[in-house]
């Protein structure tokens, strides 16, 4: 009686027994093609994320080296989907966060590795205006300060229906067999182009070029990052270090130079990225209508020079919209605030290039003596031109 019992209940319970389900990883009905062209070279890999509309939290992720050509695996449903160079793993300098909803995909740049322990010039209040916010270090009082970001293309896919396959990533089994003759094929495409760009900073005819040992610098006010939802420019800014300068004119008898320093950025605070980079009209019509308005941008550029005695700094801040002088309003430490004028900007969507020049003499660094020197130096200042006089002998 009880070996019967055992057998009825294992007949029982046999009955009860879960339908069995596959993935659905090995179909593909989703082509995406994909062209590089706006992006000046094509890369080596690039990454396909689908977040679904509906706000489920469902999202696919595909990093491959099919550039040009690749299948998808998307479920039923509406998606957004943002397709861009290379893996997330890949950039050092920004990192991407809420790809599983639709409306929430941002790439941000990354703090630097080791923050500035000193410089409030540079890294301080004195760098940022007083209406921008920036995040303060608890540690130090200095605003936090972000990388450059790495080169990056994107687009972004709006309104993805896929109409062919199931909702989920499971199947019966039994459906395994007819399930891949059931699917259509659906081609979507994308066309990426650049969404960072570069700042340029060039400083001309530097007077008392000779007298000077180091220069760095800070700029406030970019972009920290992109929404790649709608490939726009993040709203918030953030504070940048210009650290890797080319110096030319330097131990020459005119004693001027120009000083230049390039980095990575994301523009302009709240901009759209021009749709269409290779349609030169739309550019025109849409890219540069909305970004000549940088003048109104609030920006600080931030320079320190480290004079030839190793002892003295100095300052200049250059802010957009100051309505002072120019003129220093801390001696002491030859701070100086200037206006940085709209003229002195140049934009080209185009390029994805921010310029800044700051004119020829606006800055000019004072004589000192050489570290360690006796108090004199090699140079020798020109011959005054004067008026010949003519000697009868």
């Amino acid at each position: 009686m009880l070996l019967s019992a055992v057998f009825m209940i294992a007949d029982l319970t046999g009955c009860l027994r879960r339908p069995l389900w596959v993935y659905t990883d090995e179909y593909r009905q989703v082509e995406l093609i994909t062209d590089w062209s706006a992006c000046g070279k094509d890369p080596g890999g690039m990454t396909a994320w689908f977040s679904k509309d509906d706000y489920s939290g469902q999202n696919r992720r595909v990093t491959t080296a099919e550039v040009y050509h690749t299948w998808l695996n998307l479920p039923n449903g509406i998606y957004t989907g943002v397709v861009f160079d290379y893996s997330p793993d890949e950039y050092g300098n920004q990192s991407f966060f809420g790809m599983h909803r639709p409306d929430s995909c941002f790439v941000r740049c990354n703090p630097l590795r080791r923050q500035p322990q000193s410089g409030e010039h540079l890294y301080g209040d004195a760098a940022v205006p007083t209406s921008m916010d920036i995040k303060k270090m608890d540690d130090t009082g200095l605003r936090l300060v972000l990388a450059d970001p790495d080169p990056m293309c994107a687009d972004t896919l709006k309104k993805v229906d896929i109409v062919t396959g199931v909702d989920g990533d499971l199947i019966p089994w039994e459906m395994m067999d007819d399930y891949g003759g059931t699917l259509q094929t659906q081609t979507f495409y994308a066309y990426p182009q650049p969404i960072t760009w570069q700042l340029r900073v060039f400083i001309h005819d530097i007077k008392g070029m000779n007298f000077f040992s180091s220069i760095k610098g800070t700029i406030a006010g970019l972009a920290d990052g992109n929404q790649l939802s709608w490939l726009r420019h993040t709203q918030d800014p953030c504070l940048h270090p210009l650290e890797s300068w080319d110096i030319s004119g330097r131990n020459t008898s005119k004693n001027l130079g120009t000083a230049g320093c390039t980095i990575g950025t994301f523009g302009f605070t709240g901009i759209d990225i021009p749709k269409a980079l290779s349609d030169k009209e739309n550019i025109d019509e849409k890219g540069y209508e909305c970004e000549t308005t940088a003048a109104g941008k609030l920006l600080q550029l931030n320079l320190q020079f480290v004079l030839r005695d190793e002892a003295t700094v100095i300052h200049y801040h250059y802010v957009t919209g100051f309505s002072g002088t120019e003129t220093p309003y801390h001696k002491d430490t030859r701070l100086y605030e200037r206006l940085l004028r709209s003229e002195w900007i140049s934009v080209y969507p185009d390029q994805r290039v921010i310029r800044i020049d700051i004119p020829a003499g606006d800055i000019e660094l004072p004589y000192v003596d050489a570290k360690d020197s006796a108090g004199f130096d090699a140079e020798v200042n020109p011959w005054d031109d004067e008026i010949p006089i003519h000697i009868e002998f």
